[in-house]
């Protein structure tokens, strides 16, 4: 697993994403696999592991994109990063770039019954206060929300005038914080800038631990139907129908088994890259 002290990044780490970025094929990752696990996973653990005492276990994102609902997306992640998740379902998260060291702190989207939640609770004059002081505070501390969350419409049932509207256009919500790179990167402060993101940004998480809560679990998709094989004398299979297939059971190529498509999952969207 490596070392659990965290040490900073080595300067050809970035290096190495950004090559991965010039030169994003599948193909090359016999030979790049070797030093990112040296130079670039490495370092992620180690930091992820200091962290995990006070903030709880924190995933380390793949080396490999997820494919599987964006399949013209590069095969290889041109960044690494760690995601802790608070008792309400909270992110936080830090992802080192080519260029940035950046910390996420939030909901990236809320869900359906998230949004509720959330937008109920920025109607009520006491929580939507609390809220609104907490971004002031955490903005002025360097950590904003995030604009990209924000809808260009009102949302429906609430007016232009309302106090808190600028709250509740919001699709997710979360705090960031950005560093351009350094000498620093190569030494413990990355760690310890972290955690003094994170850490300020405590209150916002138990406010929306409070309100919003955890995302509703994801349903597990259907098993696919097998298709079953035509009995004996049956006419479809006598008749040469195609979707029978040559020896009865249904050709899996050309049928579609009775039931209906399974639709894929959307990706989870902690931190979006």
């Amino acid at each position: 697993m490596g070392s659990t002290t965290f040490r900073g990044w080595p300067v050809e780490a970035t290096a190495l994403l950004a090559d991965i970025a010039a030169d994003n094929r599948a193909d090359r990752w016999p030979e790049l696999r070797e030093g990112h696990a040296t130079l670039v996973r490495g370092p992620t653990l180690a930091l992820a592991a200091e962290l995990e005492a006070e903030f709880g276990p924190a995933r380390v994102l793949r080396a490999h994109a997820t494919r599987r609902f964006r399949p013209d997306a590069p095969p290889l992640r041109t960044d690494t990063g760690a995601v802790a998740t608070s008792p309400g379902g909270c992110g936080l998260a830090v992802v080192l770039s080519p260029d940035a060291l950046t910390v996420t702190v939030g909901h990236w989207r809320f869900d359906r019954d998230q949004r509720s939640r959330y937008r109920a609770a920025v109607d009520d004059v006491a929580a939507g206060e609390e809220l609104a002081g907490l971004l002031r505070r955490l903005a002025a501390d360097g950590l904003p929300a995030d604009p990209e969350g924000e809808l260009l419409i009102l949302p429906r049932g609430w007016s232009s005038d309302h106090p808190r509207v600028w709250l509740a256009r919001r699709r997710g919500l979360q705090v960031v914080r950005r560093w351009a790179l350094g000498p620093w990167l190569a030494t413990r402060e990355p760690l310890e800038r972290v955690r003094s993101a994170w850490r300020g940004a405590a209150p916002l998480v138990g406010w929306l631990d409070a309100h919003v809560g955890p995302a509703a679990p994801r349903p597990a998709p259907p098993p696919r139907a097998r298709p079953a094989a035509a009995a004996p004398g049956d006419p479809a299979a006598a008749s040469g129908d195609p979707a029978a297939g040559p020896a009865g059971p249904v050709a899996p190529s050309t049928a579609r088994a009775g039931g209906p498509a399974v639709a894929p999952t959307a990706p989870e969207a902690v931190v979006r890259r």
